[in-house]
């Protein structure tokens, strides 16, 4: 079963900047109870968000994951769109002003089959990672369409409220919410959402020391792995321009190693090398090249 979001998939693979961390809040009407995601190394569970600036709008993708069992999940999934090219602290209001192309919306989804979000993943193109044209307004929006139309019928969705960000920066996203969801059907369900919090990190690998050699490489190209998303084998492409002590690594998203491919010399000139993770659970990964005093980052996303 694929024990991945949506979300993550917006925010790992499309993101500019992105966040890792815990959401919670307290929901009573027709049904009651409380909503923890922490992150965490060995569960589904947490919180990962997205910003997406752009030439006019700016846009944040967040998700929280709250573990019932193996098969079952709480989700809460949060989309914000700016009026400026950079994405900056604010309120949102509930309801949108253009509820066809609204500026916020708010899902949640209390106990839900893990099985769902396969239709969330199939509306990423293949090409995405390839192709960044893609991350236009027009792509963006007709992505929440197609989301409103899968989740309208499973989920609370926020009618009323608001969400605070009272902070975002490279480091960090903190806000608050409170909001008042409904649930179509008969007959419809309605819950109050209470004593939100939302506290997420920026997503930063371990820092490596490196020694000051005299001699360095002029430049490494570490290329986008393919296929990504994955399971359970990526390729992973890149390029020196000279002889140099090369390391190329696995981390996952709290900054853990987990795979060291390559530790040693490497000639100059074109290497690949096939990454197998059928002993990984799914998840964000990120792959990095070090070679010399040059460092560079890939992300990828391993679906099971």
């Amino acid at each position: 079963m694929k024990k991945i979001t949506f979300l993550f998939l917006i925010s790992f693979c499309l993101g500019q900047n992105t966040y890792v961390g815990s959401v919670s809040f307290d929901y009573s009407g027709s049904i009651n109870g409380s909503f923890q995601a922490e992150l965490s190394d060995s569960t589904l569970g947490g919180a990962t968000a997205a910003v997406i600036n752009g030439d006019s709008t700016s846009s944040l993708f967040m998700s929280a994951i709250q573990s019932i069992d193996s098969t079952t999940v709480s989700v809460l999934l949060i989309y914000i769109q700016d009026n400026n090219s950079i994405f900056s602290p604010g309120n949102w209001s509930l309801p949108p002003d253009d509820i066809l192309n609204p500026d916020i919306v708010f899902g949640f989804f209390p106990e839900i089959d893990t099985s769902f979000f396969s239709q969330l993943v199939a509306l990423i193109p293949d090409s995405i990672e390839q192709d960044s044209t893609l991350l236009d307004s027009t792509f963006l929006e007709d992505l929440i369409t197609e989301i409103l139309l899968i989740i309208s019928d499973d989920t609370y969705l926020g009618l009323s409220g608001s969400i605070n960000l009272a902070h975002i920066s490279a480091d960090s996203i903190n806000g608050s919410f409170d909001i008042g969801a409904l649930r179509a059907g008969f007959p419809p369900g309605i819950i109050n959402i209470s004593n939100g919090t939302i506290d997420l990190d920026g997503i930063i690998l371990p820092e490596v020391g490196v020694e000051n050699e005299s001699v360095i490489p002029d430049q490494i190209i570490l290329y986008k792995p393919y296929p990504n998303p994955f399971n359970p084998r990526t390729t992973i492409r890149f390029s020196l321009e000279m002889q140099y002590a090369t390391s190329l690594r696995i981390f996952n998203i709290t900054g853990r190693l987990m795979d060291e491919l390559i530790n040693g010399e490497l000639a100059a000139g074109e290497h690949e090398v096939v990454w197998e993770a059928s002993n990984l659970q799914s998840g964000v990964y990120f792959i990095q090249l070090i070679s010399g005093n040059n460092i560079q980052t890939e992300k990828v996303l391993l679906i099971k």
